[in-house]
């Protein structure tokens, strides 16, 4: 191939990449689904992340634990919630898998859990509105997966919905 040939092929790929980019810098953000935990049974798998602060590092490393796990085919959705503070939902993941609960929600769960202002604590509730998993540290994701394949109600979906629903 001639060099000129090449180099302009090359610097067509490289503008073409920056057009990408821009593309993907203006296309908004999807808003997190509203999540009320009595709405979620028997449909979402709410793993609610509590947190002193929306700054608090333990937050961003559940988040970082999460990427590119296979959420959404366990119908799981991740609600982060610190005492203090607004918070952005987890990046690297589908975002269709970030919830927002209301405050007066998030109030109730953080009673209904006894989950101090303080606390930094990792809750993994089940479709049947039960507590499966808790932790004080993020939890890793293949930990979350297994629980969630341990589970009844999700080996029932995999034998329902067949190979894309399979458990490991």
């Amino acid at each position: 191939m001639h060099p000129y040939r090449s180099h302009a092929r090359l610097n067509h790929i490289f503008q073409a990449s920056k057009i990408g980019s821009c593309f993907s810098m203006m296309t908004p953000a999807i808003a997190p689904r509203p999540l009320v935990l009595a709405q979620a049974r028997h449909q979402l798998r709410p793993l609610l992340v509590f947190a002193p602060g929306a700054d608090d590092p333990r937050l961003r490393a559940q988040c970082a634990l999460l990427t590119d796990a296979p959420l959404a085919v366990r119908d799981v959705v991740v609600a982060l919630l610190p005492q203090h503070g607004e918070t952005e939902p987890c990046s690297g993941f589908d975002p269709s898998r970030s919830a927002a609960m209301p405050p007066a929600e998030a109030t109730d769960a953080r009673k209904r859990f006894h989950i101090g202002p303080d606390a930094f604590t990792v809750i993994l509730i089940g479709k049947d509105g039960g507590e499966k998993l808790r932790s004080s540290d993020p939890i890793p994701a293949q930990k979350l997966l297994d629980t969630i394949d341990a589970m009844p109600m999700r080996q029932q979906e995999a034998r329902r919905y067949g190979a894309e629903q399979k458990v490991r």
